[in-house]
């Protein structure tokens, strides 16, 4: 059975109604069953071409194997996986040696990655504060936990659970793309039902909407595909503001 008739994503981007360019890049590649979203650093010159550089890098990097052993047996994705966002770190710098302009750019990144598709086994990655959320049987819960100032005090019982990712310390990222010579990516396997469906997104999506807010798009967009979806939240995150460029990827089993 082709790839295509078993999981599907879509995706769509907004540069929102404050930043005056669009520093998120995303890839749908259903095919390969990767689907990748940046998000290119506010404060850095040059974020657009990190998140683009990064994207692109993990693409080719995890193309060029597939259907080797690296690629789909179990135990050796998690290792593919950080290799390929080494290598986009490694492309991030490079260009910015060969450009000084772009020096210090960098980007945050997610991804999952479904490379069977009789398997219900996916993968997801990330570095910095792009989220990925699973739905399933209409709960909402984060698979990732953001590489934030915010986050860390949150972990050392500094700050309680519940404060908002608003706080001042909530999107000073500790982690990026092309920031150091080496990066750590975060990498954790979920076990997929057919029913299920997974969000990608940057941070954008969550300064404008919380969980709830999400979740309650999710349920009730008409037609229910993940392209009416996506739109339907960038159209309410821009109505709430759009503070900034908002980018939004869901992958769900082909019905």
């Amino acid at each position: 059975m082709d790839r295509t008739t078993q999981w599907h994503g879509a995706g769509v981007t907004h540069v929102g109604f404050v930043r005056p360019t669009n520093q998120d890049t995303f890839l749908v590649s259903n095919e390969l069953g990767l689907w990748i979203v940046a998000d290119g650093m506010g404060g850095h010159a040059g974020g657009d071409v990190a998140s683009q550089k990064t994207v692109e890098a993990i693409h080719r990097y995890i193309a060029e194997r597939a259907g080797q052993d690296q690629a789909t047996r179990t135990e050796e994705i998690p290792s593919l996986l950080r290799s390929a966002i080494g290598y986009a770190n490694e492309t991030v710098r490079a260009h910015a040696k060969a450009h000084p302009e772009f020096t210090g750019m960098g980007t945050t990144m997610v991804l999952l990655y479904r490379p069977d598709p009789f398997s219900p086994l996916a993968w997801v990655a990330h570095v910095g504060d792009s989220r990925a959320y699973l739905i399933r049987d209409q709960q909402f819960s984060a698979l990732t936990r953001d590489h934030t100032v915010l986050e860390e005090h949150i972990q050392q019982g500094l700050l309680p659970r519940s404060t908002p990712a608003s706080h001042p310390d909530g999107h000073a990222l500790t982690r990026g793309v092309g920031i150091e010579s080496t990066v750590e990516a975060d990498v954790s396997t979920v076990k997929l039902k057919a029913t299920d469906e997974v969000l990608l997104c940057s941070d954008g999506l969550n300064k404008m909407l919380n969980d709830e807010d999400i979740l309650d798009i999710l349920m009730t967009t008409r037609p229910q595909t993940p392209e009416q979806k996506c739109q339907a939240l960038i159209d309410q995150a821009n109505v709430r503001g759009g503070l900034d460029n908002t980018t939004v990827v869901l992958i769900a089993r082909s019905r």
